[in-house]
């Protein structure tokens, strides 16, 4: 941690986007609250199915934590700041492309009832309309609020994102790697997301396709995406006889 603070230091920057990406999830969480209080208002809501997908999307999100550390055990010393900084700003990255366009394609009411491409309503988290866009999901998740449904399946969002950063540590440049998170999580794997998890997806209803742990929608896209970059960017420097100026 006080590396990671050092290397902050130097770079104002980075510490600007960090605070404003922060600030972005702060007014999420508020907006989420707002939600939250909305839907707990409603008799239906179950509160102890509540408190248990909470607890397990937390437990979902500190897998952050493991593959900051797995990954920074596997590179170079030189580069264990910047791998620690890519995983603490990647899920801040994930939460803000989720929220804007991510949650709206994979759960959002779609106008075909069946074998839908992609959810069409709920962009920003109903922050626009008073309506509520996800009346199909919530038919599938009875009981639960759209704030806790949000932050469980954010969870996973953010660790297809994570998964990458391992595959292309020490090769790819910090705002390139930004960059391509945020296009991930929110088209990427929303879309992917919505036809194998979503009850209106194609996959879902066609092929009768089931994911119930993420090997497919979280661990087989992430691995896809970080297989590619790592293609594109070829070995490390001086690994398997790689030499990047010849």
């Amino acid at each position: 941690m006080n590396r990671l603070l050092s290397f902050l230091e130097y770079r104002p920057r980075l510490r600007n986007i960090l605070s404003f990406c922060f600030s972005l999830i702060v007014m999420l969480l508020i907006g989420v609250g707002k939600v939250t209080a909305q839907d707990l208002n409603n008799s239906t809501v179950d509160l102890v199915a509540n408190l248990w997908m909470l607890i397990a999307g937390s437990l979902v999100f500190f897998m952050n934590a493991g593959f900051a550390l797995l990954e920074t055990g596997f590179c170079r010393t030189n580069n264990a700041t910047n791998v620690l900084a890519k995983n603490l700003i990647v899920f801040c990255v994930a939460a803000l492309a989720y929220w804007m366009f991510g949650f709206g394609l994979m759960f959002g009411n779609t106008s075909a009832l069946k074998n839908s491409f992609s959810g069409g309503t709920g962009f920003f988290l109903e922050i626009l309309t008073s309506n509520n866009q996800y009346s199909q999901f919530q038919e599938v998740w009875t009981g639960r609020s759209i704030a806790t449904l949000f932050f469980f399946q954010l969870t996973f969002a953010g660790t297809a994102a994570t998964i990458v950063s391992g595959a292309v540590a020490e090769r790819v440049k910090f705002w390139a790697f930004l960059l391509f998170s945020f296009f991930l999580v929110a088209f990427s794997y929303s879309l992917t997301g919505h036809w194998i998890w979503s009850s209106e997806g194609w996959l879902y209803n066609l092929f009768k396709f089931r994911d119930f742990a993420g090997s497919t929608v979280v661990h087989s896209v992430g691995g896809m995406a970080g297989l590619v970059g790592a293609w594109l960017l070829k070995p490390r420097d001086g690994r398997f006889g790689y030499n990047r100026k010849t």
